[in-house]
This record gives C-alpha cells, structure tokens and sequence, in this order.
C-alpha cells in the first residue's frame, strides 16, 4: 500500500497529526456532502435546457419529482448504498452493492423520500437483470458512485482504479464508461490529497477543441472539469454545474463531490447543509470511511 503524502505520522508533533486528521475529516465529510447537496440543488434545473429557467441561486427542491428542498434522488441513494457496503463487507464487492441497488429499486430502501427516484433506463435495465445491458446506451450517473471508493481507498490508488471499474460494472459496460470513471476518480483523490486547483484542472485540459463524444460519462467528465474550472469555492463551482440544465443532477453532484474534497466541507454554505436530508447518517458515512482508513494506515504503517 502506498503512503498517501498527506497522512504522515510523527510522534514528535501529535499537535500536526490532529490538524492532519481534521483536515481530512473535512476532505471526507465535504465529498460526501457535497455530492448529496449537488444533486438537490440541481432538482429545478434537471431536464431543461440552459436558459429556459431562472439561474438557480438557492436551495429550492422540485423539479420533475417534486423534492422537498435539501432531498436527493437515484445519485446520492446509490453512492450512500456503495458507502455502507465497503463498510459492512470491508472492501468492494459487486455482488453485494448489486443487491442494495436492487433494495432501493424495488423498495426505496435508503432514500431520501422512501421512493426510487430518478433512475436512467440503463441503470433500471441493468439492476433488474442483474448485470448490464449492451443494447442500451451506458448514462453518465455512474460518476456520482465514485466518491465513496476514492475515500475507502485514499492511501491506495492502484487499489481505486481495479475497483471503481468493478464497481462501474454493475451497472455499465462500454470500456469508456469506465475509462472516464477511472479518470474521475483520480481527480476525486487528489483533491482529497490536497493537490492545488491549478494541478488539479490544469488549462490544457481544456485546450482541445470541444468536448469529447466517446460516452456520456466522458462527456459528463468534461463537463464536471468546465464547471470547477477557476472556481475558489464550492457553491461557485456547483451553481456553475446546475445552471447548465440537461443532466443536471448528475453534473452537480459529481462537481459536488469533487469541489467537496477539494475544498472541505466548510466550504459548503452552512444554511444548504442545515436542510440537507440524512445530513447526520452522511456525516456518519464519511467519519467511518475515515477511520477505517486511519486504522490501515497505522497498522501496516
């Protein structure tokens, strides 16, 4: 396992250790929230085109399934799901993740109204086979699941990569689904790791004329890369994701996360958080996913 450089122990400065921890405690805590908060922001932009609705600036709920303000749909639900597997099987495992989806498809079980709520026909088609399917184009929803790994496995990134792809197979199959999962995936840790915005998005990434059209998940990674692009905080960037409109929902959570890790969870406009369904149990997500990556590290290290 390789040592994280922001996670270094020294037992002559106990005092650097715990701002170490805090700090990744609001990494952590910022990437979960903030993509569950991404995705109820997004609510009244989801499914209509860019300028056809007054900029959202607000915590506002509705949208096409009516949410109440600070709730969530299939993007949070399914990302919380993945969280509370690596936690009860103690690492990935496709199998059961695919039985939580299929709880929260037939039952609502772990979401924020007690309904199944937003899910893609892929995704739908894929959870009630129980494996994907190839006649159905991949969606972009699958880069909301990728925070809760890039936390499990923040001091291991070889170990992030093989699993975010079998984690993305549950659901999707084209090789470019889970090539730009992977991607995400690597900005996702690094901004957990501290990697400044500059290194993070540096300004070739967006010098090569036009987004890509390989998947939508690519193109949805484009998108998310425009939208922290410059940002200094975490509402900037996640405004910037919802006011786009189309897949909202998915833009603004994957921001969500990613300017969440970057930017830690006091970033967040307090008064969101305080409306936010589930706050508590998501910090709680976020605090365990910790610890148990500090019990790692400090046992092989």
């Amino acid at each position: 396992m390789s040592q994280a450089p922001d996670l270094y122990w020294n037992e002559e400065f106990p005092a650097d250790q715990l701002a170490v921890v805090a700090r990744l405690r609001s990494r952590f805590r910022g990437a979960l929230l903030g993509l569950a908060l991404g995705e109820s922001l997004a609510a009244p932009a989801q499914f209509l085109r860019r300028g056809v609705f007054a900029p959202i600036k607000d915590l506002l709920g509705g949208g096409p399934f009516d949410l109440p303000p600070g709730a969530w749909a299939d993007d949070t639900a399914l990302a919380l799901h993945l969280a509370r597997s690596l936690l009860a099987q103690g690492g990935c495992d496709p199998l059961d993740q695919l039985e939580r989806y299929q709880r929260w498809q037939r039952e609502g079980e772990g979401s924020a109204t007690g309904e199944c709520l937003g899910i893609s026909a892929s995704t739908s088609r894929a959870l009630a086979e129980g494996a994907p399917s190839s006649s159905i184009a991949d969606g972009a929803e699958v880069l909301s699941r990728v925070a809760p790994l890039a936390l499990w496995h923040y001091a291991d990134e070889p170990a992030l990569l093989k699993d975010v792809t079998r984690m993305a197979g549950v659901t999707t199959h084209d090789p470019a689904t889970g090539s730009a999962t992977a991607e995400f995936a690597q900005l996702v840790l690094r901004a957990l790791r501290g990697t400044n915005t500059a290194d993070l998005l540096p300004v070739d990434a967006f010098s090569a004329g036009g987004l890509r059209e390989s998947s939508a998940a690519s193109r949805m990674l484009d998108e998310v890369r425009t939208a922290m692009h410059g940002a200094q905080n975490w509402k900037d960037a996640v405004l910037r994701a919802v006011n786009e409109g189309g897949d909202a929902d998915v833009r603004a959570a994957a921001t969500g996360q990613l300017a969440g890790a970057l930017f830690g969870a006091e970033s967040i406009p307090a008064s969101w958080l305080d409306r936010l369904t589930q706050r508590d149990a998501i910090v709680e997500l976020a605090d365990a996913l910790l610890a148990e990556v500090l019990v790692r590290f400090e046992a092989e290290g």
